[in-house]
C-alpha cells in the first residue's frame, strides 16, 4: 500500500546481545546442583550470544576427567549435546527438542586447569530440525581440542525450553 507505515506496535523488538547472555547465563546456572544429567555442565558459563552462536567457557576440573588425567569424552560428547541445544533454544523457545544425531572428533587432550573456549554454532534451523556444530580449544593455545556436531529433531506436542522454570534441564 502506498503512504503505509507501520506503526511501532507492528514492529519486532530484538533483544540486544547483553539480555541474550543474561537469559543464557540464567539457564546455565539453573543446572548448577541439578540432580539429572545435565549437572556435567554445571560448571560450564556463556561468555558470548547471538542469534546463531553460543560461546562458553569451563575450567576442567578433576570431576571432569577419565583415568588417563585427561578430559573425558563422555564430558566433551555431552557439553556438545547441551550448549549446542542451548544455542538453537536462544531463538528456537516453543518447541522441545530431542537429539536425532551427535558426533564428536577428539582431537588433542585437555588437562586439570586448562579453560576450554566452547563455541557452539547454529548452522541452520528447519521445520523439524535444527543441525549445529561446535568446536573445543584451549585457551591457553587457541587450539581444538574436539570438533562435534548434532542434529536436533523438533518434538511435536511437547513443551519448548523455559528459562524461568527449567523445562527440558
Amino acid at each position: 500500500m502506498v503512504g503505509h507505515s507501520e506503526s511501532s506496535t507492528d514492529a519486532v523488538i530484538e533483544p540486544t546481545s547483553e539480555e541474550l547472555l543474561a537469559e543464557q547465563v540464567r539457564v546455565f546456572n539453573k543446572m548448577k546442583g541439578s540432580t539429572n544429567f545435565n549437572r556435567v555442565a554445571e560448571d560450564v558459563y556463556p561468555v558470548e550470544v547471538t542469534k546463531s552462536k553460543l560461546v562458553c567457557e569451563m575450567v576442567v576440573q578433576h570431576q571432569h576427567l577419565n583415568s588417563k588425567g585427561t578430559l573425558h569424552g563422555g564430558q566433551t560428547a555431552t557439553l556438545t549435546d547441551v550448549i549446542t541445544a542451548r544455542a538453537v533454544g536462544v531463538t528456537v523457545k516453543d518447541k522441545g527438542m530431542a537429539s536425532v544425531e551427535l558426533a564428536v572428533s577428539y582431537l588433542l587432550p585437555v588437562k586439570v586447569g586448562d579453560v576450554l573456549e566452547i563455541t557452539a554454532h547454529v548452522l541452520k534451523v528447519g521445520r523439524t530440525m535444527a543441525f549445529t556444530d561446535c568446536e573445543f580449544r584451549r585457551k591457553s593455545d587457541g587450539k581444538m581440542s574436539a570438533k562435534g556436531k548434532h542434529t536436533l529433531a523438533f518434538l511435536p506436542n511437547q513443551p519448548g525450553i523455559s528459562v524461568e522454570n527449567g523445562t527440558q534441564f
